[in-house]
């Protein structure tokens, strides 16, 4: 997978990014760009603005992220893109201290590999329902680093994360879902986990398409024998879960599941 890393500034250096480099202060979002800006893209950028004013980080305004990422993108032939907007911080050296300026990055990504099937180890880590960063991207990306690494040392992709109590909340790059009967579960975002854009248009598409769908706090017995299990995030749109932990393992059936990826797919402008 080939890597560009662009600035809104030609000179960077520590002193620009020292609180992102030394507390993990910054926000950012990710997204597929498949020869244009994404249908949803005002809501990314929603989501960095909110997350910026959470941290009292100064917000670059929409225009401005968007006039970059559309002149970032035309130095690349191949126009279906992964793209990552991160706003990282400078300012006081305490940790308790104050950002006093942002410096803008664009990653974009090159990506030419095409897995549509992944499998998930049971994280170790527990996360808190309760957590303030719970509904932010934030640059602070440790916990997921760690278990997904852990993941891939056991032969899985990636690692879904439960709470203290034993509930199931995400995986480390996206939300879950899974198909039992005629109707289509996920936590519920009072679990404490992302509100992800891709999980927003998934919900909304059940109802357009009068599938049932029930958002609640789930038990990991909650996913046996289902139709199909799967996640999703801005990038990648819907990827299909073929094993949790060696444990759980859907039937694969396919009767809502396509239907769900299809009418998606459309919706984002990718069929």
């Amino acid at each position: 997978m080939k890597e560009s890393i662009y600035f809104d500034q030609e000179q960077v250096g520590v002193s620009n990014i020292n609180r992102s480099m030394l507390f993990g202060e910054g926000v950012f979002e990710t997204f597929r760009y498949k020869n244009k800006l994404p249908v949803f893209f005002d809501r990314h950028l929603e989501r960095l603005r909110h997350s910026a004013n959470f941290l009292s980080l100064k917000y670059p305004g929409d225009a401005y992220i968007q006039s970059l990422v559309e002149k970032f993108v035309k130095q690349h032939k191949p126009k279906d893109l992964t793209v990552k907007i991160v706003l990282l911080s400078s300012g006081d050296g305490s940790y308790f201290g104050k950002s006093n300026g942002v410096v803008v990055m664009v990653s974009i990504k090159e990506d030419d590999s095409n897995n549509d099937e992944i499998s998930l180890a049971i994280a170790q880590t527990k996360k808190g329902n309760s957590h303030v960063l719970a509904r932010h991207k934030t640059t602070n990306y440790l916990s997921s680093i760690v278990e997904r690494r852990e993941a891939t040392k056991k032969g899985f992709d990636d690692a879904l994360f439960l709470d203290h109590k034993d509930l199931i909340l995400e995986t480390t790059s996206g939300n879950i879902f899974w198909i039992k009967g005629s109707s289509i579960f996920t936590p519920s975002l009072s679990c404490g986990i992302l509100p992800g854009i891709t999980r927003g248009l998934v919900i909304a598409t059940c109802k357009e398409k009068g599938i049932k769908i029930v958002e609640g706090n789930y038990e990991l017995g909650s996913l046996l024998f289902p139709e199909a299990i799967f996640i999703t995030n801005a990038a990648k749109g819907i990827i299909e879960v073929v094993n949790i932990d060696n444990l759980i393992k859907p039937t694969r059936t396919h009767k809502i599941f396509p239907i769900i990826k299809n009418a998606l797919d459309e919706t984002l402008g990718w069929d």
